[in-house]
């Protein structure tokens, strides 16, 4: 039986989480002459992430599917004013028919009386900081969009993404940097790049050319990898990346330390990344002491790692 999403995602305080969400017309996502698409998704993380009580440390849109790791910051939001939780929410979510109504243009700012009509309705305020540190509103209103637009230009009808999307608890800073360089490495290991600093649509892409001094493609505050510099991070990917590159075999004689931690081995952590972490069960990835704390956290409940298939 899955685990429900209330037992991995604790909305009450701040926890970092892997999402994954697929398509399920997988050859139309972004392929196949629809790569425009990832624009589109692209556009619409960097709208949320600027508005959301979030904290985003690597992302990667792909041709069927897209991997985030984010934080939710439900301690932040606490901070803000009501007016500004309104300002917010109508940022994201605009009420367009009243809008047109009233003559007020679709793209304008939140306009004062459409934030008092918000601040009048009891309780609505606390509902919209909730939502606003959300991982599942976020990844509606992620993927929601891309749904109807993608639809509209297919002429077709019905669900575009396959299900709810995958939610993995990411429980220290070992396995930050493990999701983190694992979602990093996608792009080379399917195939789209062969060198990581080619990713069009990824944080690998965004980390290196800001190191160079170059301007990113895209707006996304990327945070730092625990237990790396930017350089020092961004040179671990690019070693990496030569032992998930289709026809090569060279790999990094050792592990960094942070990753050792996790009880992987070189061999081990090589064959997750080939493999694919989203490609086996788990519902949280951490040391083997942040486990046990997630456990209790669960009432008991048995934390499986995806990293477990592959230690030792």
């Amino acid at each position: 039986m899955p685990t429900p999403r209330k037992a991995v995602v604790d909305p009450e305080r701040p926890g970092m989480y892997h999402t994954i969400s697929r398509c399920v017309r997988r050859a139309h996502l972004c392929g196949d002459g629809f790569d425009h698409r990832r624009d589109w998704l692209q556009r619409q993380l960097e709208l949320l992430v600027s508005i959301m009580a979030l904290d985003v440390y690597a992302w990667e849109i792909l041709s069927n599917h897209l991997h985030i790791l984010l934080a939710i910051r439900p301690d932040i939001v606490k901070g803000w004013t009501d007016r500004e939780v309104a300002d917010r929410y109508l940022r994201i979510c605009p009420c367009n028919w009243r809008r047109r109504r009233r003559g007020i243009p679709i793209d304008s700012e939140p306009t004062e009386e459409e934030i008092d009509e918000i601040l009048a309705k009891d309780g609505r305020i606390a509902v919209l900081r909730k939502r606003l540190s959300s991982v599942s509103w976020f990844m509606a209103k992620l993927k929601e969009p891309i749904a109807r637009r993608a639809n509209a230009e297919d002429d077709c009808t019905g669900h575009f993404w396959e299900g709810r999307f995958g939610c993995i608890a990411v429980l220290d800073e070992a396995a930050i940097a493990a999701v983190a360089t694992y979602i990093d490495l996608n792009a080379v290991r399917a195939g789209i790049v062969e060198r990581i600093e080619q990713t069009e649509h990824g944080s690998i892409g965004q980390r290196a050319r800001t190191l160079a001094g170059r301007r990113p493609k895209t707006r996304i505050a990327l945070q730092p990898i625990p237990g790396f510099t930017d350089r020092g991070y961004i040179q671990h990917v690019d070693a990496w990346a030569r032992a998930v590159t289709p026809g090569k075999h060279a790999s990094p004689r050792s592990l960094p330390s942070i990753l050792e931690r996790l009880g992987l081995t070189r061999a081990s952590w090589k064959d997750a990344l080939v493999r694919g972490l989203d490609s086996v069960s788990g519902t949280a990835i951490g040391a083997a002491e942040a486990l046990r704390r997630e456990a209790r956290r669960r009432n008991g409940s048995w934390v499986l790692s995806p990293l477990r298939n592959w230690s030792g």
